[in-house]
C-alpha cells in the first residue's frame, strides 16, 4: 500500500466499535473503579471517580455515542475541554506509533454510520496497517477506527461545572 502514514494513536473499543484518539491527548488507561453519582446530571455522565488521587468526571462513551451499554472495564483518562476526565471504554486495542491509511470520505461515512456515532464527534478515520518488510511495505490488519474528539464529549458549560465538581 502506498498511501500509508504513521500516527500516534490510542485505538480502543466501545460496544464492539473501534475508535481512536491522538495519543498526545491521552494521560493513561486504567481499570475502572468506583463512581459517585452526581444528582441531576446527563445520562452519560456517570459521576465522579478518583484516579491516582485525582477526582474527575466519568463519561460513559457507549451512552454518549448512543451505542447503549458497554463493558466500561477501563477509564481512558484525558483532558476534555481542559478538565482531566475519565471516559469509559471496553478495552484498548493499539497504542503508539501506528501505520495507518486515512479513510476516504465514503469509507469514513460508512464506518461512522455502522458505529452509529453522530458525525459531530468524528474527526476522521483510519485503517490500521502492519509493516510486512524492512522496506516499509504494509498490508491491512482489517481494523478500521473512527477518530473522535474528546473535547466534544461535553459542552463548554458542562465542562466548567464538571471542573467545579471535581
Amino acid at each position: 500500500m502506498s498511501d500509508s502514514s504513521t500516527k500516534e494513536l490510542l485505538v480502543f473499543e466501545v460496544a464492539g466499535h473501534n475508535f481512536a484518539v491522538p495519543l498526545s491527548e491521552v494521560e493513561e488507561v486504567v481499570p475502572s473503579n468506583s463512581i459517585t453519582k452526581i444528582p441531576n446530571s446527563p445520562h452519560f455522565l456517570l459521576g465522579l471517580s478518583a484516579v491516582r488521587g485525582k477526582v474527575m468526571g466519568v463519561i460513559d462513551a457507549g451512552l454518549r455515542y448512543g451505542l447503549g451499554t458497554a463493558l466500561n472495564a477501563f477509564f481512558l483518562v484525558c483532558r476534555v475541554r481542559g478538565n482531566l476526565t475519565a471516559i469509559t471504554i471496553d478495552r484498548a486495542l493499539f497504542a503508539g506509533e501506528l501505520s495507518v491509511r486515512e479513510l476516504a470520505p465514503d469509507e469514513l461515512e460508512l464506518a461512522r454510520s455502522l458505529s452509529g456515532v453522530d458525525s459531530k464527534f468524528v474527526r476522521g478515520g483510519f485503517e490500521i496497517l502492519e509493516k510486512i518488510d524492512e522496506a516499509g511495505a504494509t498490508r491491512s490488519t482489517g481494523t478500521r477506527c473512527v477518530c473522535v474528539d474528546p473535547d466534544l464529549f461535553v459542552s463548554a458549560e458542562m465542562a466548567s461545572r464538571l471542573g467545579e465538581a471535581a
